[in-house]
């Protein structure tokens, strides 16, 4: 299934190497963001996290990051589909390359559903070894 249907919202999810899972649908849904004007998600994929806090907060505005040029495209086609698409931005940049093009940005909540698997068996496809896979460079610098 290449299109998830959400409350307010719907997500197209077929070019992206990273499907919607569970614990990006969880941590959308638990994450406190009541009291959050400014939030930034890093490794937004499709942008799922992002669309639900902002279905959850409207007064927030949300920068979505990614590396992926295919998944901030993706994420940039959802948020424009979206009722929030106002209050949403997808950025082609990792978190290093935004905060050092934007060093006084300040953000209330900064929320990732980043790649988790180290050092692991990993696939042919180099776009879904970008988005499952890490190394603890990356470890380091969170």
């Amino acid at each position: 299934m290449s299109v998830f249907h959400f409350k307010e919202f719907i997500v197209n999810q077929e070019n992206c190497p990273m499907k919607i899972n569970t614990d990006g649908v969880l941590l959308g849904a638990l994450c406190d963001v009541q009291k959050a004007k400014s939030i930034c998600d890093i490794g937004t994929g499709t942008g799922v996290i992002a669309l639900m806090l902002a279905q959850r907060n409207h007064q927030s505005k949300i920068d979505a990051l990614d590396i992926d040029y295919r998944a901030v495209d993706t994420a940039s086609l959802n948020f424009q589909n979206s009722l929030f698409h106002e209050r949403l931005a997808a950025h082609h940049h990792s978190f290093i390359e935004f905060f050092e093009m934007h060093p006084t940005k300040k953000y209330d909540l900064i929320i990732s559903n980043p790649p988790f698997f180290l050092n692991a068996l990993k696939s042919p496809h180099h776009q879904t070894n970008l988005a499952k896979h890490t190394d603890e460079a990356f470890l380091l610098i969170c």
